[in-house]
């Protein structure tokens, strides 16, 4: 099971996971991106860390 994404750390607004190879993740809001990622718990992960 995956981690619960946290809201945008810019704006607090919904984040969602992109890609299918590939997973980043976006806010819907104001268009903030993660880092691209290969595992999809890293992109989750990665999100979820920033400040």
């Amino acid at each position: 099971m995956t981690e619960k994404l946290k809201p945008c750390p810019f704006c607090g607004g919904k984040a969602e996971i992109e890609g299918e190879r590939i997973f980043w993740v976006s806010c819907q809001e104001c268009c903030a991106e993660s880092n691209s990622f290969i595992e999809l718990e890293e992109a989750i992960e990665a999100w979820n860390r920033r400040a």
